[in-house]
């Protein structure tokens, strides 16, 4: 069948919908969408809070906890023992055919308490990370699993003693980079893999010592893309043992330029067969993916791992099938429509948010191990099945069927949400689209508890800031560092930052590089392309990048 056009009714810009994509939708009942293929993530995003959090007390045992639900929630939270534990019944409410399902829905989530943070034990030492498991001394970290002694790194697996990085996995000692993998000693660098002691790498495999390089392989004591003696290179990198601020300023700068004018792969991936997006591993037959591993017949799908004929899916996987329009779906799931967080062998959910091993049911939040459920109460099998399938007649007559949760089920302010990490807005631009906003409080902190950083990290001592703040040079927002922080600072000579985390998150996360096509071409053949990098990057097929990186 052929490619549809559409034009989306947020935006007003056309868009196609696939052959590939129609097959899908086949799959899944589901109409032709009336909204461009970004739009749809954006929404999905705004239900996805990671790393805005506030401080909180358990409504069920008192203690104090931080929680992603804001100041003054109207539903009860409670910390994670309390959520998971035996110690309640979730509420339920009588289905109503005659009333708005959406107005149902929203006087269930009301009714039911939220658990504070999405984390999964063990968690040793790492109270301050969200959307977590497995972590141990761990500080400010988000989408992680499997990390130790970690502090402000986001979407990362088996990573030790990092800081500062994104999209790394099995890493040690990394600061300052964005998707690197099974690297050692590594700083500020971009898609470096199994690279140590080396700085300012970009597309990087198999090299040590070596910096301000791009594209090397299988190399040792390069700089600026020159082959030197061990003597050689350690003499040019002499000025980074300075810890100076101005130093690595014009290191950063000498690095930006470099990674400009290096023509590109069109596709940042590998061990993938028909495919197409960014960022991308060990996938098949994916449209429209970024951030993916391991994936299968899927489109329109971002932070995605281990996932199976999908559309119109962000995040987590591992493991899940036959999921449409829904957000952190995962662990043994399949067959999730218009949900939201649920996860641990789920299946045949619709409408559902926050419902944990559970199966059949429609409507359901804030529950466990429910089954044959509506709004959280049960019925039999058979009157399970009747009822739902009045129930969605009434929906589609209604034209609330095939639509994700109503705006105002919306629990946090789009500012809260990764949507503002991968798609900003404006508070203008958000609120036009009916997202509330928050403005985010800058606390007045006294002058005598401000540190202000000097140039080299040699003449800083951590008696010299503990218990300080440093203003951010950016958002004027204060934020403070924890002594392992600075002793790895101080260890590898790492000026102090100047930037609040989430700032420095904000500039390092490659949104530029995801959710956004345009056509190409290959900068030696001239073959067309459609490729997610920068409009300004100078971009390669895949026959004749593989010729330069040799």
């Amino acid at each position: 069948m052929p490619s549809i056009k559409q034009i989306c009714k947020i935006t007003g810009k056309t868009f196609k919908v696939s052959e590939f994509e129609q097959s899908l939708r086949a799959k899944f009942d589901a109409p032709l969408p009336e909204v461009h293929p970004s739009e749809r993530i954006r929404y999905l995003m705004t239900f996805r809070n990671l790393y805005t959090l506030y401080n909180d007390k358990c409504d069920l045992c008192g203690k104090s906890t931080l929680s992603v639900w804001g100041d003054h929630p109207s539903f009860p939270v409670y910390c994670k023992e309390c959520w998971y534990s035996d110690k309640w019944t979730p509420k339920e409410i009588d289905l109503d055919l005659e009333r708005p399902f959406f107005d149902q829905l929203k006087e269930l989530i009301e009714k039911n308490p939220h658990p504070a943070l999405a984390v999964a034990d063990p968690m040793q030492n790492s109270k301050y990370c969200n959307g977590a498991s497995q972590l141990k001394n761990c500080y400010m970290c988000f989408n992680v699993t499997s990390c130790e002694d970690c502090y402000y790194v986001y979407e990362a697996f088996e990573n030790r003693n990092c800081i500062d990085t994104v999209l790394t996995d099995k890493g040690e000692l990394l600061y300052e980079c964005v998707g690197c993998h099974q690297s050692y000693e590594v700083f500020w660098s971009q898609f470096a893999i199994k690279c140590s002691e080396s700085y300012f790498l970009y597309d990087c495999v198999d090299c040590n010592h070596c910096a301000l390089s791009t594209g090397l392989r299988h190399k040792q004591y390069v700089f600026l893309n020159q082959q030197l003696t061990r003597e050689q290179y350690f003499e040019k990198i002499r000025d980074l043992e300075s810890g100076s601020w101005r130093t690595l300023q014009a290191y950063l700068q000498r690095y930006q330029k470099l990674i400009a004018q290096y023509p590109k792969k069109y596709i940042i991936g590998n061990r993938n067969e028909n495919i197409s997006g960014n960022i991308i591993s060990n996938s098949k037959n994916i449209e429209r993916g970024f951030r993916v591993e391991s994936c299968e017949n899927c489109m329109n799908i971002v932070d995605l791992y281990s996932a199976k004929d999908s559309l119109d899916v962000v995040a987590f996987g591992l493991n899940i099938e036959q999921v449409y329009s829904s957000q952190a779906i995962g662990l043994d799931t399949m067959n999730v429509k218009y949900s939201s967080s649920c996860y641990s062998n789920c299946f045949n959910l619709e409408y559902c948010m926050f419902v944990v091993s559970s199966h059949d049911c429609f409507g359901c939040a804030f529950a466990r191990k429910k089954e044959w459920s509506i709004l959280n109460r049960q019925y039999s099998e058979k009157v399970y099945t009747e009822q739902v399938k009045i129930l969605k007649a009434k929906m589609k007559e209604r034209g609330e069927y095939h639509q994700m949760f109503r705006s105002d089920i919306i629990p946090f302010a789009y500012n809260e949400t990764v949507a503002q990490l991968y798609l900003p807005l404006t508070q203008s631009e958000a609120r036009s689209r009916g997202f509330r906003w928050i403005e985010k409080k800058i606390p007045k902190v006294p002058s005598e508890k401000i540190f202000t950083p000097k140039d080299s990290i040699k003449d800083t001592e951590w008696k010299d800031i503990e218990g300080k703040v440093i203003i951010c040079e950016k958002s004027k927002r204060p934020f403070k560092l924890i002594e392992e922080e600075f002793e790895f600072y101080k260890r590898f000579n790492i000026p102090l930052p100047r930037l609040h985390p989430e700032v420095r998150l904000f500039n390092r996360y490659p949104r530029d590089l995801m959710l956004q096509f345009h056509e190409a071409s290959c900068d030696s053949c001239k073959a067309p392309l459609q490729t997610s990098m920068k409009d300004a990057d100078r971009v390669l097929c895949e026959r004749c990048y593989q010729k330069r990186v040799q």
